[in-house]
């Protein structure tokens, strides 16, 4: 069972109309971001994870348009296929900005200490344990879509989404707690970050109820509610960078 199974026409033009929002946002965001990386607005390693973001919203959103098409049986597609792929690209963009987020939290020393130091192992090493351990899930989340086990994919969606969710606003709340940045741009990322982590979180975790026999039409709503909050935050956060590379650009 999946979200879209014989979805309304308006939800069809609801889903569409996010998705086509979702997508012009997503290509803002790695642009601009490219823009601020290249003028070093701040000087991190942070941004690299946003334009993998960025381009992981971009393919969100048009897996997610071929997944409405499949719905609607305008072309000939298995949806559960469609569906997973979606749900796999909306996961990557959790992940790559909460992985922002960590990376930010150890280039920013102020307040207690130089974090990089008191680690066990180098930043660098982190990196490409990180890099291994998620082509291994991607790996991993392919042959369960290949298996057609649909179900699956749903439940590994669900705790990978809480997770990094958390693990993303964790690190982006210690820094503000700390008062790292503040009327900044950084500060502006940061608010604006948690709040697309937790909207587009939420999103992702909320397709599970389809599994726990709570009406489909009243998970429709919630997921595409989060959904739009989640664009919402991204077009404001795309919009501060455009801001902020006009700013240095003068």
């Amino acid at each position: 069972m999946t979200l879209l199974d014989n979805p309304a026409g308006t939800v069809v033009v609801t889903r569409l109309t996010a998705y086509l929002l979702l997508f012009v946002a997503s290509i803002g965001l790695t642009y601009y971001t490219m823009q601020n990386s290249r003028r070093r607005t701040i000087r991190s390693e942070m941004w690299g994870y946003v334009i993998l973001a960025g381009v992981a919203g971009a393919l969100y959103a048009v897996t997610g348009t071929a997944e409405v098409i499949a719905a609607a049986e305008v072309l000939d597609a298995d949806i559960g296929f469609v569906g997973s792929i979606r749900r796999l690209c909306q996961l990557f963009f959790i992940i790559f900005l909460a992985l922002s987020m960590r990376e930010l939290y150890f280039e920013s020393p102020q307040g207690t200490g130089d974090r990089v130091t008191d680690l066990p192992i180098s930043i660098e090493s982190i990196r490409w344990i990180e890099a291994g351990f998620l082509f291994i899930a991607f790996l991993q989340f392919m042959a369960i879509i290949l298996l057609d086990l649909i179900n699956v994919t749903l439940i590994v969606q669900l705790g990978a989404s809480i997770g990094f969710t958390l693990y993303g606003v964790s690190f982006a709340a210690r820094i503000k707690g700390a008062a790292m940045s503040s009327r900044t741009v950084l500060d502006t990322m940061l608010t604006y970050i948690i709040a697309i982590l937790l909207s587009a979180g939420g999103a992702s975790a909320v397709e599970v109820g389809v599994l726990a026999d709570i009406q489909p039409a009243l998970v429709e709503s919630i997921s595409i509610v989060l959904t739009i909050m989640s664009i919402t935050f991204l077009l404001v956060l795309t919009t501060r960078l455009k801001q902020n590379v006009a700013a240095v650009s003068v």
